[in-house]
């Protein structure tokens, strides 16, 4: 008989039974298999994008001091993919506003069992460290850009295009490839009646070879009214430019790339390629997650809307051995809900996307 456990996260006491699955990988209770570990290697970010980071007066970003160092990510990893994980993506934040990140990459690539490690990022830094991530055993790249006006792009982000799009170009020399560019859709912004981008984002993918992914807007954000500015996949399919370009008529097919279940993709018309939808809020897709989070600052998460998570930092550094950091893998693996629940108020109080990793 397994023993019942009390583990305190966040002051919320959580049971779960402490045992190990039998072929020794990380199994919820749902009989989901965990093989996916999203790693934010910092909290800081080199833009300010209104969905992601709370107000300047409300920021506060961890000491570097808090922050994981490159070695004691290597060990977390080591030890989860003698569990089954096999896929890295490495967030921020920005990341490469992390120092020396190419010598990161390098070390999780040389633990065996990790065939995949990509990496999210903003692209402003890309032109710069692209051929030596990729060198170091980057294999792919996902990048931000939410819009192609300058103006509208400075507005959302704190940032400039011109960078991004460098970063793009030099994500295809260096061979990240494919590349995702990920748009996260905002009422009012750059999306809706009067100030649509989707197909403009549409045909700048095409002309690049990438492949674009429309995301809607999640709560994740400390006092932001996400009501005001979330809009629904379908209400942007039903835009006659985007209809123009996309086959909406088709049925909507998955990720053909490690089996993500959150993304969906229909053809465009002119047969080169398809676009991506993630639909959060409007069509969940937790029955097939199979994803942990590692906070910059340790915290082993579960679940990207349930706000608790189990400090490894601490745990290493009080001289935690492997085993230990094996139970916390376990235990958030068992503490894992069914079903992520958003809080859809219009404020939320749950920490913000820059301080848990994109």
């Amino acid at each position: 008989m397994p023993d019942i456990s009390i583990l305190m996260v966040e002051a919320t006491p959580i049971r779960f039974f402490a045992g190990m699955p039998s072929d020794g990988k990380l199994t919820d209770r749902f009989g989901r298999g965990l093989n996916y570990l999203r790693i934010s290697v910092t909290d800081r970010c080199n833009m300010r994008c209104d969905y992601c980071r709370p107000d300047a007066d409300a920021y506060k970003a961890e000491s570097h001091r808090q922050i994981l160092r490159y070695e004691e990510i290597e060990r977390i990893v080591r030890i989860a993919a003698g569990m089954g994980v096999n896929k890295i993506r490495i967030t921020g934040g920005e990341p490469l506003v992390r120092r020396d990140l190419p010598i990161l990459v390098e070390k999780l690539a040389h633990i065996p069992g990790i065939t995949d490690i990509s990496m999210t990022s903003n692209a402003t830094l890309l032109s710069k460290y692209a051929q030596n991530l990729a060198a170091a055993g980057l294999r792919r790249i996902n990048i931000s850009i939410d819009s192609l006006k300058p103006l509208r792009f400075r507005k959302l982000t704190g940032g400039e295009l011109a960078p991004v799009l460098a970063g793009i170009a030099a994500a295809k020399a260096a061979g990240l490839w494919p590349i995702k560019l990920n748009t996260v859709l905002l009422r009012g912004i750059n999306a809706g009646e009067d100030c649509c981008e989707v197909a403009e984002l549409i045909d700048f993918a095409a002309g690049h070879g990438a492949t674009i992914r429309f995301i809607e807007l999640m709560p994740m954000k400390q006092g932001m009214d996400w009501q005001k500015h979330y809009i629904s996949i379908d209400e942007v399919l039903q835009n006659e430019a985007v209809r123009a370009r996309v086959d909406v008529d088709a049925p909507l097919q998955m990720d053909r790339q490690g089996g993500n279940t959150a993304a969906r993709y229909l053809p465009l018309k002119n047969g080169q390629g398809d676009v991506g939808f993630i639909m959060p809020m409007s069509e969940r897709f937790c029955e097939g997650c199979n994803r942990l989070r590692l906070t910059a600052d340790g915290g082993l998460r579960s679940c990207l809307p349930a706000d608790y998570q189990i400090n490894l930092r601490d745990l290493i550094r009080s001289g935690g051995s492997d085993d230990d950091i094996r139970t916390v893998f376990l235990r958030s693996a068992l503490i894992k809900p069914e079903i992520g629940v958003y809080d859809f108020a219009a404020n939320t109080d749950k920490r913000s996307m820059i301080h848990i990793g994109g």
